[in-house]
């Protein structure tokens, strides 16, 4: 079975809630296993993601039509590459809006193109409202919460449901002082400073590692749930046959 390539969205409509750390983890994840993979970096005043990575991360502005037309042309274009969509808080609500207008969904999944919407949390009501809204309005987008202890230490479950329950939400756990100083470091890389292991294994390499490892449960539950559908869909059409 030919498995859909993921377009990783990670979002949130409110600011500083680690939006673009959990974008960079995920490059970084994905690189090192080796996969042809593209970002795009939704924050044009302060395209941070797209300073990190200026050969794989290209910045894009939806403010206008013709920078609409450009990304999402760019987005269905290709379904060898993993893409991951770096989506500021600005512009939460336009992207989601015109995602809809196009049809867009629809379109990439009939290109063998998966959106996930990696939905960052927080204990915010309007955060709670959006989350159950875009959900309403986009049903056949795969949401999935992701719980960063930075931003807040309880996350309430029922508030942030993932669309497919096999796959869970994914935690990014929090920082202590020390490890925020080093890991802003503008010259780090996370998957070379796991590989070089300077000195041993540190509170660094811990947090990284738990990170990949949420990552990499995460893409076999999706895994397991895409063969759990269908499966279950064989079953129905043998069903009806008899």
């Amino acid at each position: 079975m030919t498995q859909p390539a993921p377009l990783y969205i990670v979002a949130s409509p409110r600011p500083r809630v680690g939006k673009t750390l959990i974008a960079r983890l995920l490059i970084e994840y994905c690189r090192a296993g080796g996969r042809p993979l593209v970002g795009y970096d939704l924050q044009p005043r302060e395209p941070a993601l797209a300073a990190r990575f200026p050969r794989l991360v290209w910045p894009a502005d939806i403010a206008e039509t013709r920078g609409q037309m450009a990304l999402f042309d760019h987005l269905i274009a290709d379904n060898a590459s993993t893409k991951i969509i770096d989506l500021g808080y600005a512009a939460f609500d336009q992207f989601f809006a015109v995602m809809t207008e196009i049809g867009f969904v629809q379109e990439a999944q009939r290109r063998l193109i998966e959106p996930i919407v990696l939905f960052v949390t927080d204990p915010s009501a309007a955060t709670v409202t959006a989350y159950a809204e875009l959900r309403r309005r986009m049903p056949a987008i795969n949401f999935v919460p992701v719980h960063n202890e930075s931003v807040s230490i309880m996350f309430a479950k029922e508030d942030f449901p993932p669309t497919r329950p096999q796959c869970g939400a994914i935690r990014i756990p929090r920082l202590s002082p020390i490890v925020r100083g080093v890991i802003d470091r503008p010259s780090l890389s996370f998957a070379a400073y796991i590989d070089e292991q300077p000195g041993g294994p540190t509170e660094v390499h811990g947090w990284i590692n738990s990170i990949f490892t949420e990552f990499r449960e995460f893409e076999l539950r999706l895994l397991m749930s895409r063969v759990t559908a269908s499966l279950g869909g064989v079953s129905g059409a043998a069903r009806e046959l008899r």
